[in-house]
């Protein structure tokens, strides 16, 4: 089986085209699993309303609201799949993305030295690739390699479930996020990741999601960023200059992390 994982807040208006991508896959062994990050709109009624069409396995489960890192963390220790797949809640994906995400992974001989497998992601807003093209359709790498010659992209990452629940997210107090892209460098520099240059996955990059509030986000949660860059100051595998401009923002988290305390 493979669990799409959805967190999601306040996202009503999205749900539904999310719902009608899972209704159409031609891989029907598949749970949707969603996490409510303490959703203050009509999130649960019209979960309940997809559920009461009984046309998809759909788990769904409410939290006080901690950040998108706590409902990934309550969300690996819930899954039931071998693979664990996140889809926000303002995306979608194809009709046959989770039958090339079984089929891929059922080429690997010993999927337990293996991560997971990475897609690729087509920004809807701007109707274009998100990054550039791989050298090779399919090939073995690493997060931190990656990083190094594509710059940092967002991509569709599929996880083994099992390797996830040995990376659990630090959950700071007062604090609501952690950046994903440094834990996914911690699990692939332990285990191979195998990238398949082939769009799965629809995104939309919203005014108020994290990508768009960079600023307010690492304003806000400075301890969780700073954990995030100092990896990467103390990564040697990254560029040079990839590893002073997180040392450029490490000194800026520590300033944040003043200003909270004023």
């Amino acid at each position: 089986m493979i669990t799409v994982f959805t967190p999601t807040y306040n996202r009503e208006d999205t749900l539904a085209r999310l719902y009608e991508s899972l209704k159409e896959q031609t891989y029907k062994d598949f749970e949707w699993l969603i996490v409510d990050d303490g959703s203050t709109d009509s999130t649960s009624s019209l979960i309940q309303k997809f559920q009461e069409e009984n046309i998809i396995n759909i788990r769904y489960y409410y939290t006080s609201n901690g950040g998108k890192h706590r409902a990934i963390n309550f969300g690996v220790k819930k899954a039931r799949g071998e693979l664990f797949f996140i889809v926000d809640s303002d995306d979608y994906i194809l009709p046959n993305a989770l039958d090339m995400i079984w089929e891929y992974w059922n080429t690997i001989p010993q999927k337990e030295l293996y991560s997971g497998l990475t897609f690729r992601k087509y920004d809807i807003k701007n109707k274009k690739l998100c990054g550039r093209k791989f050298h090779e359709k399919v090939f073995e790498s690493n997060h931190v390699e990656v990083s190094n010659i594509y710059g940092d992209v967002d991509y569709a990452t599929i996880f083994s479930t099992n390797i996830l629940k040995q990376f659990p997210f630090p959950e700071i107090e007062d604090e609501k996020f952690v950046p994903e892209g440094f834990m996914w460098a911690q699990i692939t520099s332990s285990y191979k990741m195998k990238y398949i240059d082939e769009i799965i996955y629809f995104c939309e990059y919203r005014d108020d999601g994290y990508t768009k509030n960079f600023k307010k986000n690492i304003k806000t949660n400075p301890k969780g960023f700073r954990i995030s860059y100092k990896y990467t100051f103390m990564n040697k595998n990254y560029k040079l200059g990839k590893r002073m401009k997180a040392f450029i923002r490490i000194i800026q988290t520590y300033y944040y992390d003043f200003l909270k305390k004023e």
